[in-house]
């Protein structure tokens, strides 16, 4: 599964379609919620049966942000980081 469009610096990915036809492997793809489904996944964030602030792993101030930022390419904490500004 490949969530999000690759960053153009790495080129195109190889993908062995030898294996994926020898192992019958499915490949999918996700650009992203269409605008039309967007309503229906409010109302789920508000019922509270979708909870997205349970993917927030770490809050930082704006001095930070350069340094998060320039870290993005690196493996590191999983989930999402929250930058406060006020």
């Amino acid at each position: 599964m490949q969530v999000g469009l690759l960053p153009r610096a790495l080129g195109r990915p190889a993908v062995p379609m030898e294996l994926v036809v020898a192992r019958e492997l499915q490949l999918r793809g996700s650009h992203g919620l269409a605008a039309h489904a967007y309503p229906e996944l409010l109302d789920l964030v508000r019922a509270g049966r979708l909870r997205p602030d349970a993917l927030v792993t770490r809050r930082i101030g704006l001095e930070e942000a350069g340094t998060a930022l320039a870290a993005l390419s690196e493996a590191g904490t999983p989930g999402i980081t929250i930058i406060d500004v006020g």
